[in-house]
């Protein structure tokens, strides 16, 4: 995510649905991505092929009532984002699955405190205390060095919560505050979620208060659902209930990962390196006669950054042209 972003989002951040009516072509027509460099890769899950291009797959070729299963994951929704055609982008897509009676498999909607408003060591305190309402027994706190994570709801559940540390998540130690709540769905609920008439922020505020509500202690009431909602947690549904959809661009995912490994971690050593040769010339040679093959991964950043570049091209040219019209009227 761009480290500039201050004020608190709630994006999409996973969508996988199927189809029996829709050829791969049509799938990806209608995600308006037909402009971007698909390559052929072998499929998943029974499916014997896939198209793919930055992080979303469109899988076919499985068995005939396996249809198409087109999938995009946090970093595909990105991608869909910053390169689809679509007008109207999730609206758009939702419109698309709603009118061809497609099945929707998983559905996941974040939202992302940047302002402090979630301490995560309170909230996995919490959690272990089981001092929350949900009808979700299963619960799981887990700590490591990506950080804490916190999760109510088993991973085969219809709905579960997730809440980690983003920041550390990402490998960031800069001091900065990033704690991501994740409301993932499943079929039927992924499906209901996605007909809610409300913004976005509405109904992750009201969906997740159904889920999952945490609760301060009051020693004399044994009826734990009668407990005073804690205070963060109220500010939290407060704040998410104000917001509407947000989208992030995918290059910033992709390009914030790359310039963090290659300023903040192999900084150093290129500096380094820098030093040695005499020009800036003579080290760029030196990495292009680099021995290691290339990877995959880069190459995507590249062609999505070239994507990208053109799509914007054309909707200025296209802009240009309108413009030159009227003026010529």
């Amino acid at each position: 995510m761009n480290s500039n972003i201050v004020e608190n989002v709630v994006i999409y951040d996973w969508l996988s649905f199927t189809t029996k009516y829709h050829t791969p072509e049509e799938v990806i027509a209608a995600l308006g991505l037909s402009h971007c460099p698909w390559t052929e890769t072998t499929g998943a899950r029974g499916y014997m092929d896939r198209k793919y291009f930055g992080c979303i797959s469109v899988h076919y070729n499985g068995r005939e009532d396996m249809g198409v299963w087109c999938e995009m994951s946090g970093q595909g929704c990105r991608n869909f984002e910053d390169l689809t055609t679509l007008p109207n982008k999730w609206k758009d897509i939702f419109q698309f699955i709603h009118g061809c009676s497609l099945h929707i498999t998983r559905l996941d909607v974040a939202y992302d405190d940047h302002t402090g408003i979630l301490d995560i060591e309170r909230v996995a305190s919490d959690v272990q205390a089981q001092h929350y309402v949900s009808c979700m027994r299963w619960w799981e706190v887990t700590r490591s060095s990506h950080g804490v994570s916190c999760q109510v709801g088993s991973p085969k559940s219809k709905v579960l919560v997730r809440i980690y540390d983003k920041a550390a998540e990402r490998g960031f130690d800069d001091g900065r505050h990033w704690v991501r709540v994740e409301l993932q769905m499943r079929d039927g609920r992924a499906e209901e979620f996605s007909r809610i008439p409300m913004d976005i922020g509405e109904a992750f505020a009201g969906v997740l208060l159904n889920y999952l509500r945490f609760v301060e202690p009051d020693p004399s009431d044994s009826n734990k659902s009668r407990w005073q909602m804690a205070d963060y947690w109220a500010n939290l549904v407060g704040d998410v209930g104000r917001i509407k959809i947000f989208t992030l661009p995918g290059s910033d995912y992709n390009l914030e990962k790359c310039r963090h490994f290659v300023i903040d971690m192999a900084g150093n050593a290129i500096d380094a390196m820098l030093q040695i040769y005499e020009t800036v010339d003579d080290f760029v040679i030196a990495v292009k006669s680099r021995r290691c093959a290339p990877n995959p991964k880069y190459d995507l950043i590249v062609k999505e950054h070239h994507a990208r570049e053109e799509a914007f091209a054309e909707k200025v040219r296209r802009w240009f042209t309108v413009e030159e019209d009227q003026e010529e009227l």
